[in-house]
């Protein structure tokens, strides 16, 4: 692989795929609803993800201030997406929490984008689709991502 401070053919490649990921991101998430914005929506995601966490990780997680994410996080206790928990033996220390609402626009969100991603994924090879899903999950990997069965699982809905 070249070097960073090279052109790259692989790398053009790699953000050409993350922008049009973007737009069936941002797409879906405007077909089930004008309610959140993609980071509002990925603040969800991640709550439901990684569970319940404070505001301090959270932030880390989505690469936000702490003042950011608490906005964030006040909007979206406000729309009843998430709740706020307080600990007995702590009461300073808040732990957020995917309420049902928000897990039932997370699964409504994603049932969506795997609709569409499907469709997508249908004008390939089963060669191309074979190679594309090993390097993806290699990827998602690399990132950080739990995979979804990983995630998906265990909602009370």
């Amino acid at each position: 692989m070249q070097s960073s401070e090279e052109e790259s053919p692989f790398i053009d490649a790699v953000v050409a795929a993350s922008r049009a990921l973007a737009s069936v991101v941002q797409r879906t998430l405007c077909e089930i609803t004008d309610e959140v914005t993609l980071a509002q929506y990925r603040t969800l995601v991640v709550l439901a993800l990684r569970g319940p966490q404070n505001l301090a990780s959270l932030a880390k997680e989505i690469g936000v201030t702490p003042a950011t994410a608490t906005r964030m996080c006040d909007r979206l206790v406000a729309k009843e997406l998430i709740t706020r928990h307080s600990q007995d033996e702590d009461r300073r220390h808040i732990r957020l929490v995917v309420a049902s609402k928000g897990h039932q626009l997370v699964s409504a969100v994603g049932e969506r984008r795997r609709s569409e991603m499907d469709a997508i994924v249908r004008s390939l090879s089963l060669e191309d689709e074979t190679i594309l899903s090993q390097t993806l999950i290699r990827f998602a990997a690399a990132v950080g991502e739990v995979p979804e069965q990983d995630w998906s699982t265990g909602w009370e809905i």
